[in-house]
């Protein structure tokens, strides 16, 4: 239902990983997380834009590309579940179109978003904001963290644990092992820990 609450949503065209036909239904296009935040949730339990086959009843996620929209950070992503043929003009006609954000970034596989947005929560939970210090340089630990979340290949073993606890083929322990070790190599390129505690860490505008 939250597909409805959406800033932008389109009918698409799915096909079936089960029966193979072919049938429309209606996904996201464009989130705005500050206009709808329920959407973290669907994202993190793998949820989002997950489509139902009315012929055979079965559920996938759809690979169709939407965007993300995080005011608070001045961030844009644009997500592709499927990589485009023409990836290369694809990413400059957006750059043109949406060049006004602050940071636009693009992402090609779901992990990275995932962990974004867990990341946020993670220290939204756990961390006292009245202790954070003000960053500085907060661009640079942005465009930092985003290099992280595409070539670190650790990104790889939490995509691979991450697909398997979603599909419950591994525990949560599991998972939570590979997270701890993502968020103890990502804090160690920090050279000052509240400098990143402050950029992931909750902030009002």
């Amino acid at each position: 239902m939250l597909t409805f609450q959406a800033e932008a949503y389109s009918n698409e065209l799915h096909c079936c990983n089960s029966c193979k036909r072919s049938f429309q239904a209606r996904i996201a296009t464009w989130i705005d997380i500050a206009r709808t935040p329920g959407i973290k949730t669907l994202l993190l339990n793998g949820a989002f834009n997950r489509v139902t086959c009315p012929h055979c009843g079965s559920t996938q996620l759809s690979d169709a590309p939407f965007f993300y929209e995080d005011f608070a950070e001045g961030l844009l992503v644009a997500v592709f579940p499927r990589i485009p043929a023409n990836r290369l003009s694809v990413e400059e006609n957006i750059r043109q179109e949406y060049g006004c954000y602050p940071t636009l970034e693009f992402f090609y596989d779901m992990t990275q978003l995932w962990f974004l947005i867990y990341l946020r929560e993670y220290y939204k939970t756990n961390v006292n904001p009245n202790a954070v210090s003000k960053i500085v340089g907060r661009e640079k630990s942005l465009r930092t963290f985003l290099q992280f979340l595409k070539k670190d290949p650790l990104m790889l073993t939490l995509r691979e644990t991450l697909t398997k606890t979603l599909l419950r083929n591994k525990t949560n322990e599991e998972l939570d092992k590979i997270l701890w070790c993502a968020l103890v190599k990502l804090e160690s390129m920090f050279s000052d820990p509240s400098e990143f505690l402050a950029f992931i860490g909750p902030r009002t505008i």
